[in-house]
């Protein structure tokens, strides 16, 4: 034999070799294989939702939030840039409309200087009234068609994040309709834990509390039933008693409705919780409507634990921009309170004693769970901070859970296809082609091992559709053994020697089985880029599958067939 036929040889029975190691974690008892190559070799086959379970979510972006957000955000920019112009205003807030913003004027002439402004420097923006002291504005329907897709790819975005930071080995996120987002999370055995990550908006901020206003004192004499009013002491400004005036209630839904049109445009009321003999009560906090600092500045958010109280606690660090605002920040407000707000929700306000440098801040946790609960608790707000703020809330419209059992069932009826179709191959092939038959048999098995051994190199997901994928790979990989021993055939009953017809064979074929695997493997690839969830994972088998049988077939076979027909001496061919 050449020289040639050695090196491919041992090519061939290198990759043999490579793909078991790769096979080992997957197939491999747990706790079976040596530490040493469990950390060189420990990536495994995924199994996709349909074959270990898992949960299917459906989520409802509100993107109608995310634009009345970012007209609130312009609202609080514009109501500056009128004093600047000096444009008098004697209102300016968001109607009830998603986008729209309300100003009136002191007079005809500052509605006019209003739409000028807005017509002149903010054509996102586009007046729908005008009349006497009073105008509308409101988005384009570019600019609201631009937000909402927005909102929806950076919804997709940061639930992409978040999973992967949660640890799900395979996750599929797609997007049906215009609000819709599709989830699909395998493998996850606490789904309630999973929901609450996902629906989690995040939204971060950094606010002061406004404990010199008589906002909340005011209201002590229409109190309805269920609401309490408590105070907060502490030392203040200048050494001084400042006191804090909230109220209380167990049912967080009555005391929003309570406060619902008693709070001015100039301040916001944000909700904490106390707990009091193991009751929960929600309290207020008075903020000034001021945002001092959001998560968009966030470098890193980590979980750290408080030697002292022996809890966790999430340590967050800002950037440059971010260390630098919360420096000037805590020294503009020392001796008064901040509130650490997410989603609308005061996780602690602590008295702010002098200037914070160095950019960083800690949210804590309440102290009344289980350690291992406060731990976890701890993590997932980590993991959401870091992911980023969803760009608006979304609602959990549709949940499926895929059972376990369902699932084995599923890989045990996937696998018992695979091999009963497989053996019944082989066992065809052996009795048909003969000794022909077998060194194609041997190529199937080869064919097969070196599939999956790719597929767990690259940690590829493998769902039913994919179990499909895998046989229609196998079903090819026979048939390019099938056109090449007939050929072989044709060439031995026209008076080729075995060595001339196990060439010209070869070489006649090639083209025919390239033709007919490139068109599968263009097919693969559209199936790739424009399918879903199981639809990717029968075109990742299938592409994979495609290129490895093309090597066994023409490389493999060919190898074989050339080691036992090398010599002159042998004249018939057992095909």
């Amino acid at each position: 034999m050449d020289r040639g036929w050695w090196y491919k040889t041992l090519f061939a029975l290198a990759m043999v070799i490579l793909g078991a190691v790769y096979l080992l974690p997957t197939f491999a008892p747990a706790g079976s294989l040596p530490a040493w190559f469990g950390e060189r070799f420990n990536k495994k086959i995924l199994l996709g939702l349909d074959l270990q379970g898992g949960i299917h979510l459906a989520l409802g972006v509100e993107v109608d939030k995310a634009i009345s957000d970012k007209a609130d955000t312009f609202a609080q920019q514009l109501k500056n840039e009128l004093v600047e112009k000096k444009i008098e205003a004697v209102k300016l807030e968001r109607t009830e409309e998603a986008s729209g913003i309300l100003f009136v004027g002191r007079s005809a002439a500052d509605v006019s200087k209003f739409t000028e402004l807005v017509r002149k420097e903010y054509p996102e923006f586009e007046v729908v009234s005008q009349k006497g002291e009073a105008a509308t504005i409101q988005f384009g329907d570019e600019r609201m068609q631009f937000l909402k897709r927005t909102a929806i790819e950076q919804a997709i975005k940061t639930l992409t994040n978040r999973i992967d930071q949660f640890g799900v080995g395979e996750r599929a996120i797609t997007r049906r309709g215009e609000n819709t987002i599709l989830v699909a999370l395998p493998g996850i055995t606490d789904p309630e834990r999973a929901k609450a990550l996902l629906g989690q908006t995040a939204q971060l901020e950094f606010r002061i509390v406004d404990d010199e206003s008589d906002v909340i004192k005011k209201l002590k004499a229409d109190l309805p039933e269920g609401i309490q009013m408590d105070y907060y002491t502490y030392t203040g400004r200048n050494e001084s008693v400042a006191t804090e005036a909230f109220l209380k209630a167990k049912d967080k839904k009555k005391l929003q409705e309570f406060l619902k049109g008693k709070v001015p445009d100039d301040h916001d009321v944000a909700f904490g919780k106390e707990v009091h003999e193991l009751e929960t009560w929600f309290r207020t906090y008075l903020l000034k409507k001021k945002t001092g600092l959001t998560g968009d500045y966030l470098t890193r958010a980590d979980v750290n634990i408080d030697h002292d109280e022996n809890r966790p606690y999430v340590a967050l660090t800002f950037d440059h921009a971010g260390a630098k605002m919360f420096e000037k920040i805590t020294g503009e407000n020392v001796k008064r309170r901040m509130a650490i707000v997410l989603d609308d929700n005061v996780d602690s306000a602590p008295i702010i004693q002098e200037k914070i440098g160095g950019g960083s801040a800690r949210i804590t946790l309440g102290s009344l769970k289980p350690y291992e609960e406060l731990l976890q608790d701890a993590n997932d707000l980590a993991i959401v901070l870091r992911a980023g703020a969803l760009p608006a809330p979304v609602e959990i419209l549709e949940e499926r859970t895929v059972g376990p059992t369902l699932g084995k069932d599923s890989v045990d009826s996937g696998v018992r296809s695979i091999i009963v179709g497989t053996l019944l191959t082989l066992l065809f092939m052996a009795v048909y082609y003969r000794l022909s038959g077998l060194v194609a048999d041997v190529a199937l098995v080869l064919n097969l091992v070196m599939i999956l051994a790719v597929m767990a190199g690259f940690e590829a997901t493998l769902t039913l559709p994919g179990m499909a994928g895998l046989v229609l790979t196998l079903a090819m990989a026979v048939d390019a053994n099938v056109l090449i021993n007939e050929r072989i055939r044709e060439e031995v009953r026209n008076g080729k020697t075995p060595k001339a017809a196990i060439e010209i064979g070869y070489g006649k074929v090639f083209w025919t089985i390239f033709d007919s695997n490139l068109t599968t493997l263009i097919a693969g690839v559209i199936l790739y880029q424009f399918g879903t969830g199981p639809i990717r994972g029968f075109a990742v088998t299938l592409s994979i599958g495609l290129v490895i049988s093309m090597y066994t077939a023409i490389v493999v076979t060919r190898l074989m067939m050339d080691r036992i027909y090398h010599s002159h001496t042998i004249e018939r061919i057992s095909i």
